[in-house]
């Protein structure tokens, strides 16, 4: 489905794409001394401070429609990171962080600085961790690094802010296995790359290491290569060049006056830093434009200093180190404007502008629209686009005049006249936080393909009001699966809130009829 966007929502869509890919990197693997991919044991890394610089230039390029060109724009962004960072120990209690397929609990943060500012065309928009935000975990999942909050969740963008290339927690594993020659090179598994590059999956092309020069008890290594991949189900073609630096130890030979055996060195200890140049040509997915950049990335890590404390707890960073740098994010009323709960990777926060709702959900769920009427949101799974749902706030309610299956269903057949062929029976469920909630599926035909669509309206007892609607092809019912209920389970309405909804008229349906979403894009991993 095409979507026109303003430059703001193109600011949106594309601020996770460039910061999380614009800069991806890689390094390689050899034959004899292979470094690890996402079957291999997480190495340890060392507690450094890490300082990560990412600019890019370039073109934006987003299609208007089949018979119209694409429209480009001009792209630059420069991002700034600073943080210690702590290795998590592998095998502590609480080491595997939420659910086991989550991933493992590798690292602890405290962020000083993380900023970004990007201008397409003549528009800038700036994007900064928050200071409540400050105190990150960070878990793996085979070779992607998922960074969250102990006791709340990151938004949006901030989630995209932080996915940056060549993370510090994949750093170490870039490094072969056995002692090497200077002139040697090896090649970097698939799925590092793919980690690497904050890519979804790499089909072919590789990037290659090879070192240099030893000097000093140090190591230099150039690393090169060209890598077509995959991201959100779309192409992606990359070629990087750079270099990077890391402590060396040379390992005796056997002596053998006939035959000398050149000099072999043990890579070891911390990667002090990465420098890379990368050009991309990605094109436009489900959820993001496509674009054409330069990149360059430096990522520099020195020995932390002893004065930072770390605890044993799920915040890790002490407080008084925290509070040097940040407060924290509170509304007038000292309430923390940020969602609180248990927080776990893949999980993030929404919060509609006007805070007539607010949405914790997984990170599949990626928005495209986010205005007065609403927010769209699409579900994309290992590059299939699964389905879509949009969320609108509704008119005020008397107080307790809660909904019903029957109300619902009457919306539905009105708003979907023609369409809907069939509707199933309904639930209404009371929820512990007092919010009503009322589901009906339906299923029918849009664009000449079966379609379900699943219809929810939420209630609060003060009469504010939510709409939901989930649409989906019929061929997908089984990988779409529950992902409505877990994404209603997140869906908060603030009791008591006194902004207006936009005005839609008292007899205006539960909310927008979704427009159908374009086929899925099957992609293997």
């Amino acid at each position: 489905m095409a979507v026109a966007r303003t430059r703001k929502e193109w600011l949106g869509a594309v601020q996770g794409g460039l910061l999380a890919v614009a800069c991806l990197v890689a390094v390689g693997q050899a034959e004899t001394a292979v470094p690890g991919g996402a079957d291999a044991p997480p190495r340890q890394f060392p507690d450094a401070r890490v300082c990560v610089t990412l600019d890019v230039t370039g073109e934006l390029i987003a299609p208007t429609g089949r018979d119209a060109a694409a429209v480009r724009e001009p792209v630059e962004m420069a991002a700034r990171f600073d943080f210690d960072e702590i290795a998590a120990a592998l095998s502590s209690p609480g080491a595997t962080a939420g659910p086991v397929e989550a991933g493992q609990l590798v690292a602890r943060r405290m962020y000083r600085d993380a900023t970004a500012s990007m201008r397409i065309g003549a528009t800038t928009t700036n994007v900064a961790l928050a200071a409540d935000a400050r105190r990150l975990l960070v878990a793996r999942r085979g070779t992607t690094p998922l960074p969250y909050l102990a006791n709340g969740f990151l938004s949006g963008e901030e989630f995209d802010l932080l996915d940056t290339p060549f993370d510090s927690v994949l750093l170490e594993d870039l490094l072969p296995s056995a002692p090497v020659e200077v002139g040697q090179s090896w090649e970097i598994p698939g799925d590092l790359t793919a980690g690497l590059l904050s890519i979804d999956t790499v089909e072919s092309g590789v990037i290659e290491a090879r070192v240099q020069n030893v000097t000093d008890a140090r190591a230099d290594i150039v690393i090169s290569g060209i890598v077509d991949g995959a991201v959100d189900g779309v192409p992606t073609h990359v070629t990087v060049e750079g270099s990077l630096s890391v402590a060396a130890r040379s390992v005796a030979a056997v002596a053998d006056a006939a035959d000398p055996q050149p000099a072999r060195h043990e890579l070891h200890g911390r990667i002090t830093q990465v420098s890379v140049v990368l050009n991309e040509r990605r094109q436009a997915s489900h959820v993001a434009p496509g674009f054409e950049v330069e990149a360059r990335v430096l990522v520099e890590r020195t020995p932390l200093e002893q004065s930072v404390e770390v605890t044993t707890e799920a915040g890790s960073v002490s407080d008084a180190a925290v509070a040097a740098v940040s407060g924290s994010a509170v509304g007038e009323q000292g309430v923390p404007l940020r969602r609180q709960g248990v927080g776990g990777p893949d999980r993030v926060w929404y919060r509609e502008s006007e805070g007539r709702f607010d949405l914790v959900h997984d990170t599949r769920w990626r928005r495209v629209e986010d205005g007065p009427n609403g927010l769209v949101m699409r579900l994309v799974d290992r590059g299939a686009l699964l389905g879509q749902c949009s969320i609108t706030s509704l008119p005020q309610a008397p107080a307790a005049a809660l909904p019903t299956r029957a109300d619902l269903q009457r919306d539905i057949e009105r708003s979907l006249a023609g369409q809907v062929v069939r509707v199933e029976s309904g639930e209404e469920v009371d929820r512990d936080d007092g919010l009503r909630i009322v589901r009906l599926a339906s299923e029918g035909n849009a664009g000449q393909l079966p379609f379900r669509w699943i219809h929810y309206v939420v209630a609060a007892k003060d009469g504010s009001r939510a709409s939901v609607t989930l649409m989906f092809e019929a061929s997908v019912q089984q990988r779409f699966a529950d992902a409505d209920r877990s994404l209603i389970e997140g869906l908060r309405l603030p009791v008591g809130q006194s902004a207006p909804p936009p005005s839609r008229g008292e007899n205006s349906p539960p909310g927008p009829t979704a427009a159908v979403p374009a086929g899925a894009v099957q992609q293997t991993r």
